[in-house]
């Protein structure tokens, strides 16, 4: 059976040259959507994937299809041979504790990169987990700082930055929720993935932490994050991206956010908004 006719997968390939040594001349970066946040990344010798495994919206996002669930918990090409899991917070739109405990047992040699409050949760739910503790590398720095570790010829910026806030009754339900936002660099490719994040709270971060995250080639971002010219001019200004893609978009929205993207590209052409087709 051809797998990909049963799998639902968007990829964007991107082979180009930058800076001026060797090594980093025509880098191979492609990038596999798989739902909401969810990316499989793939350079020349290193796959990792981002907020893949869950199963649950609170009927609002895309989820993955049970094909791309199967085939990442059965390592099917093209989820064969990962290397790392970044996990950037623990909702269910992002993360199912079962899904990842048992992918961690299953593959060993991957390692999870994450928060501290996402382990604990985890852990929580799944009694046991704490047993793949040598697979953990766990990342917190403090709200608007950041904490960088090499792991395997990968080198790996965790920023904390607040999660965006969800008011009511003058309460910011997500007050304690641990964001995690991540620069990953690798095979001459630098890639930025936002994690749930809104205009003020990513600006506070660059207002406080000196860590600057400059030209990146692929910046995975919030949409609400570029809900204006202006947004998306400090943005760039920022993070000096080649590439946009837009993320985390509820499903309502998909009309309005298809539009805006085109509107968008007048400005920053690079700029992609994917989707799957059912």
């Amino acid at each position: 059976m051809d797998f990909k006719k049963i799998l639902i997968i968007w990829s964007v390939l991107f082979a180009h040259s930058f800076l001026n040594s060797a090594k980093a001349l025509n880098p191979k970066l492609e990038i596999t959507y798989i739902a909401n946040e969810g990316y499989l990344i793939t350079t020349s010798q290193h796959k990792i994937l981002v907020d893949a495994l869950f199963t649950e919206s609170y009927g609002v996002f895309d989820t993955p299809s049970k094909d791309t669930l199967n085939a990442i918990m059965n390592g099917i090409a093209p989820f064969d041979s990962i290397n790392l899991y970044f996990l950037t917070h623990y909702h269910k739109d992002h993360c199912n504790p079962a899904m990842v405990y048992k992918y961690l047992r299953k593959f060993q040699n991957i390692q999870l990169v994450t928060n501290k409050p996402a382990l604990v949760f985890i852990d929580g739910d799944q009694f046991g987990f704490i047993s793949c503790k040598k697979q953990f590398i766990e990342l917190t720095p403090e709200l608007n700082r950041s904490l960088s570790k090499s792991v395997d010829g990968v080198n790996i910026t965790a920023h904390s930055i607040k999660h965006l806030p969800y008011i009511k009754n003058g309460i910011d339900l997500e007050e304690y929720m641990y964001n995690t936002a991540y620069t990953i660099e690798t095979d001459g490719v630098r890639i930025f993935h936002s994690g749930d994040v809104d205009f003020n709270n990513l600006k506070a971060y660059f207002d406080n932490d000196q860590n600057s995250i400059p030209n990146v080639d692929i910046a995975f971002m919030y949409y609400g994050l570029l809900s204006s010219s202006e947004n998306l001019k400090y943005i760039t200004e920022k993070l000096n991206p080649k590439k946009i893609i837009l993320m985390h978009v509820p499903l309502k929205k998909y009309d309005e956010w298809e539009s805006k993207t085109k509107q968008l590209k007048s400005l920053f052409p690079g700029i992609y908004f994917l989707k799957s087709s059912n």
